[in-house]
């Protein structure tokens, strides 16, 4: 299970370089995270008792993103823990009819009972959709 999410630059996602700003692409992987849990989490689910917290960010810049250019994110599961899982993004935009890979990163997601504050394993509702996803993008 992958999804992918098309990404608006807005004049306020850039540097004085004129390029997305760095921390911008954690937004960019946010809003791909959000299309990513619509897939595993329906619209009944009550985020504010059971969700996630993020563990850690990593992010690789390989190609600048400017105000025009016409962007989308592929959001993937890539492991699958305990307590966690983690999710891959690879950030692209179009160029001369190709698709140019210009951003790559990873996130640890660890789930979490808001209720009691603590980590708790991976929510039952999640697991096998998760791990199915893991079969598809081997």
């Amino acid at each position: 299970m992958s999804h992918r999410t098309d990404i608006q630059v807005r004049f306020s996602d850039l540097d004085m370089a004129g390029h997305v700003h760095n921390a911008t692409y954690l937004t960019y992987f946010e809003q791909g995270r959000i299309d990513f849990f619509k897939g595993i989490a329906d619209q009944e689910w009550d985020w504010k008792k059971k969700g996630v917290v993020l563990g850690r960010n990593e992010i690789d810049y390989v190609e600048t993103i400017k105000l025009r250019d016409e962007v989308f994110i592929i959001t993937k599961c890539e492991h699958v823990g305990n307590k966690s899982f983690t999710l891959s993004y690879e950030l692209y935009k179009k160029k001369e009819g190709n698709d140019i890979l210009c951003t790559k990163g990873r996130t640890i997601l660890v789930c979490m009972n808001f209720e009691t504050d603590e980590s708790v394993p991976l929510f039952e509702e999640w697991k096998e959709l998760l791990e199915n996803s893991l079969q598809v993008i081997k």
